[in-house]
C-alpha cells in the first residue's frame, strides 16, 4: 500500500530528538501550497518520493553537520542552506532542484555528487561565507538555450557568455576541483566551468569567469588567467582581455569555441621536469651534467656561467633536447664541458631551458671551485680597510698588462687603469671614504675582491 504523507502549511522537524527524516520505498512526503520543510540538524534520505509545488522549501539548518542521502532520485523545489557556526551539508547521493539553492549561510558540499538544476533553477545569494563546494569532486549542471546572448550567466552559476551567434541547446556544468596539466603538476582555482553549445565555432565570445575569495587556492589573484582545455588534461593560456581582483572575476574576448575553462597561473605544462644541475672541476675545465624527469615540447638548453666579477650570467653554449619532437617520460641526461679559467675563483653555473614556443626556465644554480694551476694575482693589502694606497700583489702568471677597475657599491666605475703586470702600490687619493668592488683583468684572467677606505 502506497503511502502519503502531506503536508499542508509548514513542516517543522526541530528539537524532537530525530536525527533523520527517512523516506521509505513506496511512500511519499507531498508538499502543498507554500510548505517549508526545516531539518534542524537532521539528516534527509529518500528511498521513495518528494513531492513539492515551486514554492516548498526544504531547509537545512541547526549547527551540526548532516546529509542528503538515499536510493531515489532525491528532487527538491527549493532548498536553503542555513547553517550556523561550522555546520555543513553534504551530498551522498545526486539531487535534482528545480526553482532555486537558497544561500543563507554555511557550505554544500558536493562530495563527488551532483546538483542538476534542470533548465529552471538557480543559485540564489551564493557569497564568501555560503555556498557551493566540492574539491574532492562533483558538478552543478544547468541546460538553457542560448541565442546571442548578453551578459548570460546561465543558473547564475558565473560563467557569463556574450556573442552575436545562436549556441543552441548549452549545457553548463561548474566543478570545484583544482586542475592540473598532463604531467600531474600546476594548480587552479577551486572553480572550473565546462561549457557544451549545440553550435561551436566560429564564435567571438566573450567569457567572464566569476570566483570566490574562498576559491582562489594560494593563488594570486593578480595574476589569474584563463586558461582553456579541449581534453581535460592539455592546457592553453587564453590569457585576459580585462579582470578585478575587487569584484573577483576574469574575463577574455574573441574565443571562438567552449570546452573547460578555468583561472590559473600555472597550468600551463611544464616543458621540463625534475631539470637538477651538478658538476665539477677536473682537468682544467668544469664537467657539468643536467638531467630531466621528463620533456614535454622542449627544444633546447642554453649553459650559463657567470664569474665573481661579472653581474650577470652569460651564455656560453647550447645543446639541443635529444628528442626529435623535444617529448620523453623517461630520465635523461645531459654534459656539458667548459675550459673556463681556474684564475677567477669559484664560478656559477646554471641551465636556461627553452621550449619550443620560446617560453623558458632555469635549473639549480651550482659553484664550482677550480684548482689553479697558476696564480694571478696573490693577494691585495691592506685588508680589509686601506687609507690612501691599496698594493697589489701579482703572481706568476705570463702577461705583461693588467687592468684595474674600481666601483662603487652602486656599479659605478670610479677608477680605471692599464699597469704594467707587478707588484705595486696603486693611490686612492682621488677616492671617497666608502666600501668599494675591485676588479683586475687581463685577457681571460680575472680576480675581485672589495675593500673598505677610511
Amino acid at each position: 500500500m502506497k503511502n502519503i504523507f502531506s503536508v499542508i502549511v509548514m513542516l517543522i522537524i526541530a528539537n524532537t530528538g530525530w536525527t533523520q527524516l527517512y523516506i521509505s520505498t513506496g511512500a511519499t512526503l507531498s508538499l502543498s501550497g507554500n510548505a517549508q520543510v526545516s531539518l534542524q540538524d537532521i539528516d534527509l534520505v529518500n528511498d521513495g518520493v518528494i513531492s513539492a509545488p515551486a514554492d516548498g522549501r526544504f531547509i537545512f539548518n541547526g549547527v551540526n553537520n548532516n546529509f542528503i542521502s538515499g536510493n531515489a532520485s532525491t528532487s527538491f523545489s527549493e532548498l536553503e542552506i542555513a547553517k550556523t557556526g561550522s555546520g555543513l551539508l553534504t551530498l551522498r547521493s545526486d539531487i535534482n532542484v528545480k526553482n532555486k539553492i537558497v544561500f543563507t549561510s554555511n557550505l554544500i558540499d558536493l562530495n563527488n555528487h551532483n546538483i542538476d538544476l534542470g533548465t529552471t533553477g538557480l543559485l540564489e545569494g551564493e557569497n564568501e561565507n555560503s555556498h557551493i563546494t566540492g574539491t574532492s569532486g562533483g558538478q552543478v549542471l544547468f541546460s538553457t538555450v542560448l541565442n546571442a546572448p548578453v551578459s548570460a550567466n546561465p543558473g547564475n552559476l558565473g560563467a557569463v557568455i556574450t556573442t552575436s551567434q545562436d549556441l543552441g541547446n548549452t549545457i553548463i556544468r561548474r566543478g570545484h576541483q583544482s586542475q592540473v596539466n598532463n604531467s600531474g603538476n600546476g594548480s587552479s582555482i577551486f572553480r572550473y566551468y565546462d561549457i557544451i553549445p549545440t553550435n561551436n565555432t566560429a564564435l567571438n565570445a566573450t567569457l567572464r569567469i566569476n570566483y570566490l575569495d574562498a576559491e582562489k587556492n594560494s593563488l594570486d589573484e593578480n595574476s589569474l588567467e584563463i586558461f582553456k582545455s579541449d581534453d581535460n588534461v592539455n592546457w592553453v593560456n587564453e590569457g585576459y582581455s580585462t579582470k578585478d581582483a575587487i569584484q573577483n572575476y576574469v574575463e577574455q574576448t574573441g574565443i571562438d569555441n567552449f570546452s573547460r575553462w578555468t583561472l590559473s597561473t600555472s597550468l600551463t605544462a611544464l616543458p621540463v621536469t625534475g631539470l637538477q644541475l651538478s658538476g665539477q672541476w677536473k682537468n682544467n675545465a668544469a664537467y657539468l651534467n643536467w638531467t630531466t624527469m621528463s620533456e614535454y615540447n622542449n627544444s633546447h638548453f642554453n649553459i650559463e656561467r657567470k664569474y665573481n666579477d661579472e653581474f650577470n650570467f652569460v651564455t656560453i653554449g647550447s645543446k639541443n633536447s635529444k628528442y626529435a619532437d623535444g617529448n620523453s617520460q623517461t630520465p635523461t641526461v645531459y654534459n656539458w664541458m667548459d675550459m673556463a679559467s681556474s684564475d677567477k675563483g669559484p664560478i656559477q653555473y646554471r641551465i636556461q631551458q627553452t621550449d619550443l614556443d620560446n617560453n623558458y626556465s632555469y635549473s639549480n644554480i651550482i659553484i664550482i671551485k677550480p684548482e689553479s694551476t697558476a696564480s694571478f694575482i696573490k693577494n691585495v693589502y691592506p685588508n680589509p680597510s686601506v687609507q690612501n694606497q691599496l698594493y697589489i700583489k701579482t703572481g706568476n702568471s705570463n702577461i705583461t698588462k693588467m687592468q684595474v677597475f674600481i666601483y662603487d657599491m652602486k656599479g659605478s666605475l670610479l677608477f680605471h687603469k692599464q699597469l704594467n703586470y707587478e707588484s705595486q702600490w696603486i693611490s686612492l687619493s682621488q677616492i671617497n671614504a666608502g666600501d668599494y668592488k675591485l676588479f683586475i683583468q687581463s685577457g681571460e684572467l680575472r680576480w675581485t675582491g672589495s675593500f673598505l677606505k677610511k
